[in-house]
């Protein structure tokens, strides 16, 4: 008797808590650091930020329900959002955002996205230098605020703390290097360009340890014509890339409005969806664990006992429909989450980019136009030096 009252009473009380949660969300900022003075501009590193790896497996293509496209356009929108962060902090030279590093830089940065979709961002950072020396691999993560979100106020980027970290970590490693240290890297960065240009005349003046990473092996002559005619080719690359960011500028400015409005409404219909997946699930134990009590309160020889249990086997029924109900509900916040997506899909269209440079015309992706200006370049460097 006493065995068959616990249970019902555990029931009634899993049953009457069932639908009660909370969720807590808090976002702190720290804002970007600088240095304070002014670096020389022969200590200033170039960075340069690879389009991230939008991380789309088979399985989690599947997962995602046709997302592919939106994921596939957060690996070249993020990255950007970082760049104008790092940017303008004020710490480095140039910073530039180029696919599958095409263009010699001394510091690279390397993303891949583990998770976006409004609520959070989650982000593994590597970043290395010229020489193959890796600074750090770190893993990102910002929940965004309910404000980030709200129509009555500024609109601000969700996860602007989550760039400014990534500045700050890098700035923080930048000051453990050495004046030397600095200066080797610039150099190298250098000689790489020109070993592209012309293997068989830099090749002996970079080796590489059984660790990948390169070094020095010895400088050329300050006045070498040929090193002197390479920088005058890297000057016209650097002209090509910062033409090419006009084009990720207009990218970030027409994606800007559709997804942040695809965020907000992944954050909201993310949120009820939770909130219906934890009210489904609750309501079903509750309900389940009300009408197994009432069930057996019915073999009890209390009549009070007894008509308790009708009433737990009622209500537990109509909880046990009514989960049934929210997981229909949550298939509709699916749905809607599908139709956004396809809407912002719609929206975000590569444009092609036409660069005039010695009646040189570049089209198609930005990736096939840095391929076609490498071989604008290798005719540049043979017609100059009648060889390559």
């Amino acid at each position: 008797m006493q065995k068959v009252n616990n249970i019902f009473v555990v029931g009634i009380i899993i049953f009457l808590t069932a639908c009660n949660s909370t969720t807590i969300r808090s976002t702190n900022t720290d804002p970007v650091l600088i240095t304070g003075a002014a670096i020389p501009e022969a200590l200033l590193l170039d960075v340069g930020i690879n389009i991230f790896d939008p991380d789309i497996t088979d399985s989690k293509t599947k997962d995602i329900n046709g997302y592919t496209k939106i994921i596939e356009a957060e690996a070249r929108y993020i990255p950007f959002k970082l760049m104008e962060t790092i940017q303008g902090s004020g710490n480095w030279g140039v910073v530039r955002l180029i696919p599958d590093k095409q263009s010699e830089m001394d510091v690279w940065v390397d993303g891949k996205i583990i998770k976006s979709d409004g609520a959070s961002l989650e982000l593994d950072i590597t970043v290395s230098d010229s020489g193959n020396n890796k600074w750090y691999s770190k893993r990102y993560k910002q929940e965004a605020s309910k404000y980030a979100y709200d129509s009555n106020s500024n609109r601000i980027e969700p996860f602007q703390n989550l760039y400014d970290q990534v500045a700050n970590d890098m700035l923080q490693y930048y000051k453990k290097l050495d004046t030397d240290k600095i200066t080797k890297i610039r150099t190298i960065t250098k000689l790489q360009f020109a070993k592209r240009f012309s293997p068989e005349a830099f090749s002996e003046y970079i080796e590489t340890d059984n660790k990948g990473r390169l070094f020095i092996k010895r400088l050329p002559a300050k006045n070498d014509p040929l090193l002197q005619r390479i920088e005058s080719i890297r000057e016209r690359d650097h002209l090509f890339v910062d033409t090419l960011q006009e084009y990720y500028a207009n990218f970030a400015r027409q994606m800007e409005e559709p997804y942040h409005e695809w965020r907000r409404a992944y954050y909201e219909e993310g949120e009820a969806l939770r909130a219906v997946n934890n009210q489904a699930a609750t309501r079903l134990v509750g309900g389940v664990v009300a009408v197994l009590a009432g069930i057996l309160a019915q073999g009890s020889s209390s009549s009070v006992a007894q008509a308790a249990g009708q009433v737990g086997i009622i209500a537990g029924g109509a909880a046990v429909v009514s989960g049934f109900n929210k997981r229909e509900e949550a298939k509709i916040h699916k749905e809607a989450l599908q139709e956004i997506s396809a809407s912002l899909d719609a929206e975000i269209k590569p444009h092609t980019v036409n660069l005039e440079e010695r009646r040189v015309t570049l089209t198609g992706s930005v990736n096939d136009q840095y391929t076609q200006w490498r071989e604008v370049l290798r005719e540049i460097y043979k017609t100059e030096t009648g060889s390559i």
